[in-house]
């Protein structure tokens, strides 16, 4: 089968790799119908994440299941299927819990050895452990790209705003909300927010039109950071009081500092961007405002929930999708993606 390797830092090549088979009775071969290119993606490609030469990339993906472990008994060959970014076994006491994420045994596609070493999904086929839990079927009626995000992006933006950890403190009713990144996550961040009823939503990124993106899926004010001093700016917005929630979802040290200088008295800062450098706390501000600092990679188990506010027509993310490209262009899907090409936001490789 085809697939994208990793195989150095700045270096993904298009090639012939065998085929997976299964390796446990829990497990499921899936014909990926689509996938996409993720921001960790160019993290990975950049050398930041010690991935091995010679891995799959990627991890977010739909598509049919090929072949079943005999322990398997949600889903059966033919079925279509959106796949988790990771896997969980769902029995420890992390996934009792409902903290996917600090699972045991937990894995995510194609990110190398610090997460299970598992081939990714930019590819033909992909192997899924934990196929009980890690697999939802996709409902009649519902297009693979409605739901291609719920595996990854919108789940980690949900968990944003939700709180990050279950009964986490979350978007209130009646609260103003701030975005900072209009990227792939932060555009989710934006359209999970509105869930919330918040009585405003403000985004903040430096990129025009990504801030119409934003406009588009429910943020009632935007503001290019190019342009525009965002920390001045919403403690106009706000009469000084400052946002009551904000998310970061860049994973930018310069973006989360501004993140806490605007943030309410009490209020929360929730923390889904992926930062590779380390961050300094002025604790004596966090203490003097009383503020919350959440933080946290995705925690996938809202998957069924968000599928079900896709069916009610409540989240509709496909606006997000630029670009469709088939997977033998997946290099140049990079190039486009990470220099943000032709308008691109998110880019779907179709095997």
């Amino acid at each position: 089968m085809k697939a994208l390797v990793y195989r150095g830092v700045g270096d993904i090549r298009l090639e012939e790799v065998p085929r997976p088979a299964l390796q446990g009775p829990e497990e499921a071969i899936v014909k990926v119908t689509t996938s996409s290119i993720c921001g960790s993606d160019l993290h990975i490609v950049h050398g930041h994440l010690g991935v091995e030469p010679g891995t799959i990339v990627g991890h977010e993906f739909t598509g049919v299941v090929e072949e079943v472990g005999p322990a398997v008994a949600g889903v059966k060959p033919g079925d279509r299927v959106l796949g988790a970014a990771g896997v969980w076994c769902g029995q420890c006491p992390a996934c009792r819990s409902n903290l996917s994420i600090a699972c045991k045994h937990l894995g995510i596609y194609g990110c190398g050895p610090m997460f299970g070493s598992l081939q990714g999904a930019q590819a033909e086929y992909i192997r899924v452990p934990f196929a009980n839990v890690t697999l939802e079927k996709i409902p009649d009626g519902l297009t693979e790209e409605q739901v291609l995000f719920v595996g990854d992006i919108l789940s980690t933006a949900y968990m944003g705003a939700e709180g990050i950890t279950p009964g986490g403190p979350g978007i209130q009713p009646g609260s103003t909300v701030a975005v900072f990144g209009a990227g792939p996550v932060g555009l989710c961040a934006v359209a999970a927010a509105r869930l919330f009823g918040p009585a405003r939503i403000i985004s903040v990124d430096m990129v025009d039109y990504r801030l119409e993106m934003a406009a588009r899926l429910g943020a009632d004010r935007v503001i290019n950071a190019a342009r525009e001093d965002p920390a001045a700016a919403i403690t106009e917005i706000t009469g000084g009081w400052g946002a009551d929630f904000v998310i970061e979802a860049i994973g930018s040290t310069e973006a989360f500092t501004v993140c806490l200088s605007v943030v309410a008295p009490g209020g929360t800062v929730s923390a889904i961007g992926v930062f590779q450098q380390p961050v300094e706390l002025p604790i004596h501000l966090l203490l003097a405002k009383n503020i919350g600092v959440k933080m946290g990679l995705a925690n996938l188990i809202h998957m069924k929930r968000l599928i079900g506010l896709i069916q009610a027509g409540k989240l509709d993310l496909t606006p997000i999708i630029t670009h469709r490209l088939p997977l033998a262009e997946v290099v140049r899907g990079y190039e486009i993606f990470e220099k943000k090409l032709d308008g691109c936001v998110k880019v779907l490789l179709k095997p």
